[in-house]
């Protein structure tokens, strides 16, 4: 009676161990899935883990287009939301743009019309320094960046802290969308 007891005891043991053999097998190679997924989308080693954005910058007389990879994402209102995102951090290689600094999306909605809607902070209004023209191409560059990335629509309003702003720097009427403002091409 005492070896069957020795015995269930041994057998509960190494059972036990096989468990815990097993669980941490199964565990370190999930694990390792998962990192190695997550390590694949960070560096971007398989080419349908990314998407380009086309971006239009305002730098000195003229628009720069820059392209920008970003992980994929799903649904148009997330890519419109990484457009403006991308379009305030300014281009990659040039200090002369007039994207004025500090400024920050609070929203992004898209509305029955087909007109987006980008609500900035405050900042993209008191920050902005520049004339006509570099007011011009700083919201024609937005327009721009966001109708080529974005599909199915048809128009950007820009609002300031939730409210239709007037003007932006004191040259353009902004209380309209902007597709009529900046569809103009200067020469």
């Amino acid at each position: 009676m005492n070896n069957k007891k020795i015995a269930g005891t041994i057998l509960l043991v190494l059972l036990f161990l096989a468990g815990g053999a097993g669980g941490y097998l199964y565990f370190s190679k999930v694990l390792h899935r998962e990192n190695s997924t997550a390590e694949g989308v960070g560096s971007a080693s398989k080419p349908e883990d990314i998407f380009s954005l086309r971006m239009y910058y305002p730098v000195g007389t003229q628009l720069q287009i820059e392209e920008r990879k970003l992980p994929r994402m799903i649904g148009q209102m997330p890519i419109a939301e990484a457009t403006v995102e991308e379009y305030l951090k300014g281009p990659i290689n040039s200090a002369s743009s007039h994207i004025p600094k500090n400024s920050k999306l609070i929203g992004l909605y898209k509305g029955i019309d087909k007109i987006v809607y980008v609500n900035l902070s405050d900042e993209f209004r008191r920050n902005f320094q520049g004339d006509v023209f570099a007011e011009f191409l700083l919201l024609k560059g937005l327009y721009e960046s966001l109708i080529s990335n974005v599909e199915d629509i048809q128009d950007v309003k820009i609002l300031i802290e939730g409210k239709e702003a007037e003007t932006l720097g004191g040259h353009l009427y902004l209380l309209y969308p902007l597709k009529d403002l900046v569809s103009y091409e200067y020469q």
